[in-house]
Protein backbone atom coordinates (compact mmCIF):
# COMPACT_ATOMS: atom_id res chain seq x y z
CA UNK A 1 0.00 0.00 0.00
CA UNK A 2 1.67 3.25 -1.07
CA UNK A 3 0.76 6.38 0.89
CA UNK A 4 0.48 9.58 -0.44
CA UNK A 5 1.41 12.81 2.34
CA UNK A 6 1.07 16.25 1.01
CA UNK A 7 2.50 18.90 3.37
CA UNK A 8 1.12 22.59 2.95
CA UNK A 9 4.06 25.10 3.88
CA UNK A 10 2.47 28.36 3.73
CA UNK A 11 -1.06 29.93 4.86
CA UNK A 12 -2.66 32.58 3.48
CA UNK A 13 -4.86 34.91 6.29
CA UNK A 14 -7.28 37.55 4.48
CA UNK A 15 -8.75 39.48 7.35
CA UNK A 16 -11.74 41.56 7.09
CA UNK A 17 -11.93 44.43 10.01
CA UNK A 18 -14.72 46.69 9.51
CA UNK A 19 -13.79 48.09 5.56
CA UNK A 20 -10.38 47.06 5.84
CA UNK A 21 -8.99 43.55 4.10
CA UNK A 22 -5.66 42.93 5.04
CA UNK A 23 -3.14 40.05 4.53
CA UNK A 24 -0.50 37.81 5.60
CA UNK A 25 1.17 34.89 4.96
CA UNK A 26 2.05 32.31 7.87
CA UNK A 27 3.67 28.71 8.11
CA UNK A 28 1.73 26.16 8.93
CA UNK A 29 3.79 25.66 12.52
CA UNK A 30 3.17 29.37 13.40
CA UNK A 31 1.73 29.41 16.88
CA UNK A 32 -1.20 30.83 18.18
CA UNK A 33 0.47 33.53 20.37
CA UNK A 34 2.64 34.24 17.33
CA UNK A 35 -0.33 34.42 14.88
CA UNK A 36 -2.76 36.87 17.37
CA UNK A 37 0.60 39.34 18.12
CA UNK A 38 0.35 39.70 14.13
CA UNK A 39 -3.38 39.95 13.93
CA UNK A 40 -3.41 42.30 16.90
CA UNK A 41 -0.47 44.85 15.76
CA UNK A 42 -1.62 44.74 12.36
CA UNK A 43 -5.07 46.68 13.61
CA UNK A 44 -2.85 48.15 16.83
CA UNK A 45 -6.01 46.13 18.89
CA UNK A 46 -5.32 43.92 22.37
CA UNK A 47 -5.69 40.38 22.19
CA UNK A 48 -9.10 41.08 24.33
CA UNK A 49 -9.89 43.89 21.75
CA UNK A 50 -10.78 41.62 18.99
CA UNK A 51 -13.46 38.99 18.62
CA UNK A 52 -12.10 36.52 15.69
CA UNK A 53 -14.36 34.43 13.25
CA UNK A 54 -13.40 31.90 10.39
CA UNK A 55 -15.36 29.83 8.07
CA UNK A 56 -15.24 26.09 8.94
CA UNK A 57 -15.75 23.41 6.23
CA UNK A 58 -19.62 23.64 6.72
CA UNK A 59 -19.42 27.67 6.17
CA UNK A 60 -20.60 28.44 9.61
CA UNK A 61 -18.62 31.40 11.22
CA UNK A 62 -16.62 29.69 14.26
CA UNK A 63 -15.51 31.95 17.12
CA UNK A 64 -11.01 31.58 17.43
CA UNK A 65 -10.30 32.24 20.87
CA UNK A 66 -7.89 29.85 22.13
CA UNK A 67 -5.27 26.98 20.67
CA UNK A 68 -7.90 24.76 19.97
CA UNK A 69 -9.62 27.50 17.57
CA UNK A 70 -6.73 28.08 15.95
CA UNK A 71 -6.33 24.30 15.23
CA UNK A 72 -9.46 23.89 13.98
CA UNK A 73 -8.50 26.89 11.39
CA UNK A 74 -5.39 25.52 10.54
CA UNK A 75 -6.69 21.79 9.75
CA UNK A 76 -9.87 23.93 7.80
CA UNK A 77 -7.48 25.62 5.92
CA UNK A 78 -5.49 22.59 4.94
CA UNK A 79 -8.45 20.61 4.23
CA UNK A 80 -10.04 22.94 2.11
CA UNK A 81 -5.92 23.46 0.23
CA UNK A 82 -6.80 19.61 -1.28
CA UNK A 83 -3.73 18.86 -1.67
CA UNK A 84 -1.71 22.05 -2.51
CA UNK A 85 1.14 23.25 -1.16
CA UNK A 86 -0.91 26.96 -0.42
CA UNK A 87 -4.18 26.97 1.91
CA UNK A 88 -6.33 29.88 2.50
CA UNK A 89 -7.94 31.60 5.63
CA UNK A 90 -10.32 33.76 5.93
CA UNK A 91 -10.62 35.85 9.21
CA UNK A 92 -13.44 38.20 10.03
CA UNK A 93 -12.27 40.43 13.10
CA UNK A 94 -14.66 43.18 14.60
CA UNK A 95 -14.58 45.08 18.07
CA UNK A 96 -15.72 43.12 21.58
Amino acid sequence: MVYKLTLIWRLHVQLHYEDDIRGMTLTFDTSFKDFMEKITSKFGKGFDGLALKFKDEDGGKVTLRDESDYELAIETAREGSKGKAEGKLEIWCTDR
